[in-house]
């Protein structure tokens, strides 16, 4: 099931590649009305939280702790095909697709069934190697 929905968000990405080119996720989200913000620190409640999607007004917040954090633990383990990969326009391109998803528009969704879609969209949108949970289980 989680590979369907991943495929679900490779196809809405496909939609934006143009000519084999994708234009930058911070792009997109300019074009489609959603701020991309920077903060600190996560919410205390989720220190590992590195962004998030909210809806009203559109937004993307990235937090940079946790991305440098997440940086670091690439370099420790020498993830050559993660150092090629901006961070933040990864984080940014799985955040798109929530905003996209935002009202159901691709039927209800559990939130596990949407991170799977969101992280095959990023992982098309981007090009990836790799699958975008990998960020995660690398954190422990």
């Amino acid at each position: 099931m989680a590979e369907e929905l991943e495929d679900l968000g490779r196809r809405v990405a496909r939609r934006f590649i143009v000519r084999g080119v994708a234009s930058r996720p911070s792009h997109l989200a300019g074009e489609m009305g959603v701020q991309v913000t920077y903060e600190q620190s996560p919410p205390a409640a989720q220190p590992r939280l590195r962004s998030e999607y909210r809806a009203d007004p559109p937004r993307i917040l990235l937090y940079r702790d946790p991305i440098e954090e997440l940086a670091a633990a690439i370099h420790a383990d020498q993830r050559f095909d993660m150092m090629r990969c901006d961070l933040a326009e990864v984080h940014i391109a799985h955040e798109l697709f929530h905003h996209l998803e935002s009202g159901g528009r691709f039927g209800p969704l559990t939130a596990e069934e949407v991170e799977a879609a969101a992280h095959g969209f990023a992982q098309e949108l981007m090009a990836l190697d790799f699958h975008p949970a990998e960020f995660s289980r690398l954190l422990g």
